[in-house]
């Protein structure tokens, strides 16, 4: 009696994927592999959780009169006022003009792994895992990396942007900050901190958080929480590049930047004989449109 299973094996998906390649094949097995690496670079990747990314046409993207190089122009929202006037009056007339800003692009690109078919097929795991953890996460560190700096250089030598709060954490002063922020009448969207400073949130008095949140932190853990404050939180464990003494306050993505994608992460696989090469690259660009929208807190 056969019985069908939605289960197939490391082995079977190893074979699969290599003979698609040996049979010349190496454009189904790069979509294969891309649409495997592009589901994992979603959740690894803390920039895409705050603005999440677009993928541009071509009839999208922007040329630029200087170089070769593509970019994208964004239109802001021009300001404007309004005033009282009589039944008679009008509303005082001007002319304005639209700021915009650009979006440049760049390419990341993973090392570039070396295999024989031969040594492949002896692999228990699933090889695109593989691909993933070598490549995949190295270039979402890439991104994030890029994010934190474009987010330091928009606060950097604005007080009201670049706060520091005393510990020990507790409402009174992210309160504070949260104001801040909003007094620069933009919205809060994400709150970004290191995994390590979200469990000193555990150590929140039930006075502080109430009695139900304090005991559900105990019961459950602080994973099962989705927000702080009323704010949806994003954490990371790369606290090589945000540190464990700040959290960041971010608008929400319309009253924020953008996060484009001339090409996604992509798979590229070359065969020669029995050799076989293939690395993982993609070329994103990331603009912040209003640098109002950043708070950094440092907690000292």
């Amino acid at each position: 009696m056969r019985t069908e299973t939605s289960q197939v094996s490391a082995q079977f998906i190893n074979s699969n994927f290599l003979r698609k390649i040996e049979e010349g094949r190496v454009k189904e097995a790069q979509t294969e592999g891309s649409a495997f690496i592009r589901s994992k670079l979603r959740q690894t990747s803390f920039a895409r959780e705050i603005i999440t990314p677009l993928v541009l046409a071509d009839d999208e993207i922007d040329r630029d009169e200087n170089t070769d190089l593509p970019k994208k122009i964004i239109e802001k929202e021009p300001d404007s006022t309004a005033t009282f006037v009589t039944f008679k009056g009008t509303g005082d007339r001007t002319w304005f003009s639209g700021p915009r800003y650009a979006v440049y692009f760049g390419k990341v690109e993973s090392q570039r792994f070396n295999k024989s078919k031969f040594e492949l097929m002896t692999y228990q795991n699933d090889i695109r895992k593989i691909l993933s953890d070598n490549s995949v996460k190295d270039m979402a560190d890439q991104e994030d990396s890029k994010f934190y700096e474009t987010c330091v250089a928009s606060v950097f030598g604005k007080a009201d942007q670049d706060l520091s709060l005393a510990l020990p954490l507790s409402n009174i002063p992210v309160v504070a900050a949260i104001k801040k922020h909003l007094a620069r009448k933009v919205p809060i969207g994400k709150i970004l901190m290191t995994k390590t400073l979200y469990y000193d949130t555990i150590n929140l008095q039930a006075t502080n958080v109430g009695n139900d949140v304090a005991s559900r932190h105990y019961d459950q853990g602080i994973e099962e929480e989705e927000k702080l404050w009323g704010i949806p939180v994003v954490t990371t464990i790369k606290n090589d590049i945000v540190q464990d003494d700040e959290f960041w306050i971010f608008a929400p993505e319309n009253f924020l930047g953008n996060f484009f994608l001339l090409q996604d992460a992509t798979l590229f696989i070359k065969q020669e004989a029995d050799m076989i090469e293939f690395w993982s690259y993609e070329a994103p660009g990331i603009g912040i449109g209003n640098t109002k929208g950043i708070t950094r807190v440092t907690l000292s």
